[in-house]
């Protein structure tokens, strides 16, 4: 149910995003989070308020109207926080920067695994209470004014010159210029639409590759398969190593680049779930094949945060242009959402009737993942936003390098027009820009 909060969330997120910026959307999704914590809405108490001490008293229905709200914000942050870093970080570290979602969200995952782990035997209302709570802590953050961050950013010589001051002036003046957003029927015109599809596709692979089954379910599955001891040991290791999967993609995502970094990681995913199949399909499994399967769940899971996990953010926030980007990661993380309530969904009755066979299913619909990055998602290491533009005119060939000239100043002879990417165009020539023209 929660899911129904996330959807609305993400589909919201790009027009309130349009309509009132980026920095109105954060205080915007902090509040709606701390009301789906602790506040009140239509006069019913929410989620931490909704239960008593005393265990078999919780009103059910109430917190989970109440993780419903809070999923709204979750659905706000993964387009607005992914959107925002896009545009204001430089292309070099682009992907180092927007990929640090995925980081806090597996350092979420490690403390509430953690906490999970600490009130395992806890049987009354406090246990509860307190990992609901924990909540609290993030919301009430609230980001600096721009001038401030920019200071922050830039070496302490312009700080101190007032060049982030007329920084902030050429900014605003800029985006009063040119800045231009399309309607949705445009995320399907021309190279948008090939932009748009790229997005959602890999959004779709970031749930249906098996990641629901390693997280959500682990601790059912291990209570289920002869693991009851360390059902909520393991999952905190698997956190950890989803931590430190994420910090090794930060740190080679923009030299290794998108493409072959994804395709390692579908690679390893396929591998690591064939495994759980293979192994789990013994009919008198040993303590080390035991223990095999155990190590491929946290091999999986150290696979999919390197790549599958936390590029698909990168992807929908760099690969549209600026006109539909916002329109555009709302529609992908929308789409995701869908399946991942699906495939939190299925995933129970999957492992009651086929159990490790879950294994070949989600394998083989990593290795379709792999064949579809090899074929039809270009390189966007390295590059800015404007010249994507580029990239994406023309038509993709996985044997052959894209050879533009934009990047040595020049407009490429296929670029884009003025109708396709109005915020890259020049407004006195109504010509696209050149990459001299737009620095």
């Amino acid at each position: 149910m929660a899911f129904i909060g996330k959807f609305i969330g993400c589909l919201a997120a790009g027009p309130a995003i349009e309509k009132y910026g980026h920095r109105m959307v954060f205080y915007a999704l902090s509040v709606i989070s701390i009301i789906g914590v602790i506040g009140e809405i239509t006069a019913l108490p929410i989620e931490i308020t909704a239960a008593d001490d005393g265990p078999g008293t919780g009103r059910l229905a109430q917190f989970i109207v109440g993780r419903i709200i809070v999923y709204i914000s979750i659905g706000l942050v993964e387009v607005d926080v992914t959107t925002y870093q896009s545009e204001i970080v430089p292309a070099p570290f682009r992907g180092l920067v927007v990929i640090s979602l995925q980081l806090f969200l597996v350092a979420g995952s490690l403390v509430a695994s953690g906490a999970n782990k600490a009130y395992e035997t806890e049987s009354e209302g406090v246990g509860w209470k307190t990992i609901t709570g924990i909540q609290l802590i993030f919301p009430v953050y609230r980001d600096e004014d721009a001038i401030v961050s920019l200071r922050r950013l830039r070496p302490k010589e312009d700080a101190l010159n007032g060049k982030c001051e007329a920084e902030i002036r050429e900014i605003r003046e800029c985006l009063r210029e040119v800045a231009y957003k399309s309607s949705w029927i445009d995320l399907i015109r021309g190279s948008n639409l090939r932009r748009t599809s790229i997005v959602i596709v890999f959004y779709f692979f970031q749930q249906v590759t098996g990641q629901a089954f390693v997280s959500t379910y682990q601790v059912k599955f291990y209570q289920q398969n002869g693991y009851a001891e360390y059902a909520y040991t393991y999952p905190l290791v698997c956190s950890v190593l989803g931590v430190v999967a994420v910090i090794i993609a930060m740190c080679f995502i923009d030299n290794l680049g998108r493409r072959y970094t994804l395709l390692m990681s579908y690679a390893f995913q396929a591998l690591w779930m064939y495994v759980i199949a293979g192994l789990g399909g013994v009919s008198h499994p040993t303590t080390t094949s035991r223990n095999a399967i155990v190590a491929a769940f946290m091999l999986y899971q150290l696979s999919y945060n390197a790549g599958g996990a936390s590029i698909p953010y990168l992807l929908g926030a760099e690969i549209p242009n600026g006109a539909v980007r916002e329109k555009t990661q709302s529609i992908g993380t929308a789409w995701n959402v869908i399946w991942a309530f699906l495939t939190n969904f299925i995933i129970p009755y999957m492992m009651e009737h086929i159990h490790f066979g879950i294994g070949w299913v989600f394998g083989s619909v990593s290795l379709v993942a792999l064949l579809y990055t090899f074929f039809f998602l270009p390189e966007t290491k390295g590059r800015t936003l404007e010249e994507l533009e580029v990239v994406f005119a023309h038509a993709y060939n996985p044997f052959r390098r894209i050879d533009s000239s934009y990047m040595n100043g020049e407009v490429d002879p296929v670029s884009p027009n003025c109708s396709d990417a109005p915020i890259y165009c020049n407004p006195d020539s109504g010509k696209p820009r050149t990459h001299v023209e737009h620095e």
